[in-house]
C-alpha cells in the first residue's frame, strides 16, 4: 500500500505546476509585446486604450491573477519556478557584473548597455516575485492602511528603474543591425514587458483593493462596537478594574462565555432532537435504503457535535483574544476540522459499500468478492487520509512542489528497502485476479490448513480448526500450490470398500452389489448425472467464451461407482465410489451414516457378512503324524546329551 502512496504522490507531483508563473508570462506577452519604441509610453498607451475588448480581456486576467494569490499561495511561493529561479540569481548577476567589468576596460559602452539592462531586468523580477510571494502568504493579515504602504513601496522601487534612459538610448542609435544591438533590443523588450506589467497591475490593485480585503466573522459582527457597548456599564467598568491583571474585560468575558454556551446548546440539540427526528422520518418512509441512511446519520451525528462545539470554542477564544489572534490555535483548529472532515468522509463511503454495494450485490450475484470491496474501501481511505495530510502541509506553509519531488526522489530507495511489502503487495493482487480463494473459503497449502479470515495487503489471516490464527503473507499463498474446499458447488467425495468373507455366495454377492449401485442411485444425498441440469451451466459457459471444462470449473462431481475391486488376502471387496449432493460436512456425514446403515441391510437380506482382518491355519494330518515319533524319541533323551 505505501507503494500506492508513492505513485498518488507522483501524479500529484505532475499536477503540482507553476499555474500562477505561466499565467503571468502569458499575460505579459499577450498584452505587453513588442511596440516601436519610438512611439512614447503614452501613445502606445492610448492606442491600447482604445480597444474596449482588450482593456476588459487584460482586467478580467488581473482578476485572475488574484484569485490564484488567495487560493494557490504554495504555488507561488515555489522557487522553482519558470519567471524567477532565487537560486541562480546571484550566480546571474555576478557573471554580468563581471562581463561589465571587461567590456568598460574595452571602452565597449553599448555592450555595457546591454549588460545593464539585463541586470535591472533580473531586479524587477526579483521584486516581482518576493512581492507575490509575500502577498500570497499575508494577505488575510494586512489591513488597509498596511497593504497601501506595500504598493507604495512597490511604487517606488519600479519607478526607480532608468527604464526611460534605456528607451531614449535606443532611439538614438544609429545602427540597429549589429548583434550587440539586437541582443540590448531583446533585453530591453523584456525589461519593458516586466515594468509595465508591473506597474498596470499595482495600479489595479490600488483601484480595487477589496478584491484583496479579508474580514473575519467577528469584523463583520462588528464585534468591537458590542464590546464596547458592555464595558461602557457602570458595573462592567468596576468589574474590568479586577479583570485587566488578567488582560480580560467583561464584554470580551461575557460573549466568550455566550458563544461556548450557544454552541455547545446547538450540537446537543442537533445530536438528540434533530437526530431523533430525522431517524422518525426515514422509518416513516418504509425505504429500502433506510439502513443506509440510518446509519449514516448515526455515524456522523458525533464527528458533526464535534465539529460545531470546536467551531464554537474557536470563536470563543477569538473574542477572548479580540482584536489580536494565535496562528497556533488556528493551525490547531483546522487540524480538528481537516481529520474530522476525513473521518466523516470515510464513515459515508464504509456505510455506502457495506449497506449499498454489498446487500444490492448480493440481491444479484452469490459471488460477491468481499476481500475486493475491502482493497478499494482502503485505496480510497488512504488517498482520503493523504489528501488530508497535504491540505494540512499547504496550512502550514510546506512547499507541496518541492516535498513531493523529493518523494518521488526517494521512492526507489524506498520500494527497494520494501521490496518483500511489494512482493506481498503484488501477490495480493495476483490472489485477486486469479481468485484462487476469498474470506471464509476452507483453503490448504503447506503446512496451514484452515479458514481465510481476511486478506490484507501484506498477508493473510487464515483460522485453524484447532481455533489459532495463523499469519501468512501473501507471496507465499501466491505462489504455493493450494487447495480450496470451498470451490465445489456439488459433490463432496464417499470412498468407502467393504470386505465380504469368502463364504459369500457369489450371486448373492452380485444381488448385493447391484443393489447397493441402485440404493445410491435413488438416494436423495448422492449426486447423480440425472439429477442436474448440465445444459444450464453449458449456456453459460458458452455466452462466458471460455473453452474449460464447465463440471470442473464449477466444482460438479456426479461420479457413482459400485463394482467388486478386488480379492483381498482375507475379503472379497466391493469398491463405492459417490458423491454427496451437498459440500456441507455435517450434513456430508449424516448422508454417509444413512448410506453405510442401507449397505449394511441390503448384506444382511442376502445373508453375507463382513469380513475382518484375519488369518487361517491349516495342518497336514500325515506331517504331523511323521513327525510325532522324532519328537518323543528327543525328549526321551537324557540330560546333557
Amino acid at each position: 500500500m505505501k507503494k500506492l502512496s508513492i505513485l498518488f504522490i507522483f501524479s500529484l507531483l505532475l499536477f503540482a505546476s507553476t499555474g500562477f508563473w505561466q499565467q503571468l508570462i502569458d499575460i505579459e506577452n499577450r498584452f505587453y509585446a513588442q511596440r516601436d519604441l519610438n512611439t512614447s509610453a503614452q501613445e502606445y498607451n492610448t492606442s491600447i486604450s482604445q480597444n474596449n475588448d482588450v482593456i476588459d480581456a487584460k482586467f478580467d486576467a488581473f482578476t485572475g491573477l488574484i484569485s490564484m494569490i488567495k487560493e494557490q499561495p504554495f504555488r507561488i511561493q515555489n522557487t522553482k519556478n519558470i519567471f524567477f529561479d532565487p537560486s541562480k540569481s546571484d550566480e546571474q548577476f555576478f557573471k554580468l557584473t563581471e562581463k561589465i567589468r571587461i567590456n568598460r576596460q574595452y571602452g565597449y559602452d553599448l555592450a555595457i548597455e546591454r549588460d545593464q539592462i539585463r541586470i535591472d531586468t533580473l531586479k524587477l523580477q526579483r521584486q516581482m516575485y518576493i512581492f507575490f510571494a509575500s502577498l500570497s502568504a499575508n494577505w488575510t493579515d494586512l489591513n488597509s492602511e498596511e497593504f497601501d504602504a506595500l504598493l507604495t513601496t512597490e511604487y517606488t522601487l519600479i519607478k526607480a528603474l532608468p527604464l526611460k534612459k534605456y528607451e531614449q538610448q535606443y532611439a538614438n542609435l544609429s545602427d540597429t543591425t549589429s548583434e550587440v544591438t539586437k541582443s540590448l533590443k531583446t533585453n530591453l523588450d523584456t525589461l519593458q514587458k516586466h515594468y509595465y506589467f508591473y506597474q498596470e497591475f499595482l495600479s489595479y490593485l490600488t483601484l480595487n483593493p477589496n478584491l484583496l480585503h479579508y474580514t473575519s466573522l467577528l469584523q463583520n459582527l462588528q464585534l468591537g462596537s458590542i464590546i464596547a457597548t458592555i464595558n461602557e456599564n457602570d458595573i462592567a467598568a468596576n468589574i474590568n478594574t479586577l479583570l485587566r491583571y488578567v488582560h480580560l474585560d467583561l464584554g470580551r468575558l461575557s460573549l466568550f462565555m455566550l458563544t461556548l454556551l450557544l454552541s455547545w446548546g446547538l450540537g446537543i440539540f442537533i445530536y438528540h432532537k434533530v437526530y431523533t427526528m430525522l431517524k422518525r422520518i426515514i422509518l416513516r418512509e418504509q425505504n429500502e435504503h433506510d439502513d443506509i441512511l440510518l446509519s449514516n446519520i448515526e455515524h456522523i451525528r458525533k464527528p458533526l457535535l464535534l465539529l460545531i462545539v470546536t467551531f464554537g470554542l474557536e470563536l470563543a477564544l477569538e473574542i477572548l483574544r479580540y482584536p489580536s489572534t494565535s496562528e497556533h490555535e488556528v493551525l490547531f483548529f483546522y487540524f480538528i476540522y481537516l481529520g474530522t472532515i476525513s473521518y466523516i468522509i470515510i464513515s459515508l463511503i464504509n456505510n455506502f459499500f457495506f449497506h449499498f454495494m454489498i446487500q444490492h450485490a448480493q440481491t444479484k450475484n452469490k459471488e460477491v468478492r468481499r476481500e475486493l470491496i475491502n482493497l478499494v474501501l482502503s485505496i480510497i481511505k488512504i488517498v482520503v487520509i493523504l489528501m488530508a495530510g497535504l491540505l494540512f502541509l499547504v496550512r502550514l506553509g510546506v512547499n507541496i512542489s518541492g516535498l513531493l519531488a523529493s518523494l518521488g526522489i526517494g521512492g526507489l530507495a524506498v520500494a527497494l528497502a520494501a521490496k518483500d511489502t511489494l512482493s506481498n503487495f503484488f501477490g495480493l493482487i495476483k490472489i485477486i485476479a486469479d481468485n484462487s480463494f476469498s474470506q471464509g473459503d476452507w483453503i490448504a497449502t503447506g503446512s496451514v490448513e484452515g479458514t481465510v479470515v481476511e486478506i490484507g495487503f501484506v498477508s493473510t489471516n487464515i483460522r485453524t480448526f484447532d481455533n489459532a490464527l495463523i499469519t501468512v503473507p501473501n507471496a507465499t499463498l501466491a505462489n504455493s500450490a493450494l487447495k480450496n474446499w470451498n470451490r465445489r458447488r456439488v459433490g463432496r467425495r464417499i470412498k468407502m470398500n467393504i470386505g465380504v468373507t469368502y463364504g459369500a455366495d457369489r450371486k448373492q454377492l452380485a444381488s448385493a452389489v447391484d443393489a447397493i449401485r441402485e440404493m445410491l442411485y435413488e438416494h436423495p444425498g448422492i449426486a447423480s448425472e440425472k439429477k442436474y441440469d448440465q445444459n444450464a451451466f453449458k449456456k453459460r459457459y458458452q455466452k462466458a467464451k471460455k473453452l474449460v471444462s464447465f463440471e470442473d470449473k464449477q466444482g460438479i462431481k456426479t461420479t457413482l461407482l459400485v463394482y467388486v475391486d478386488q480379492l483381498s488376502a482375507s475379503s472379497i471387496d466391493i469398491l463405492i465410489y459417490a458423491f454427496s449432493n451437498t459440500v456441507n460436512w455435517q450434513e456430508w456425514l449424516i448422508i454417509k451414516e444413512d448410506v453405510i446403515f442401507k449397505i449394511w441391510e441390503i448384506l444382511e437380506e442376502r445373508d453375507l457378512e463382513f469380513a475382518f482382518p484375519s488369518q487361517s491355519i491349516y495342518f497336514d494330518k500325515k506331517n504331523i503324524e511323521d513327525t510325532l515319533p522324532t519328537v518323543k524319541k528327543a525328549k526321551d533323551l537324557p540330560e546333557g546329551t
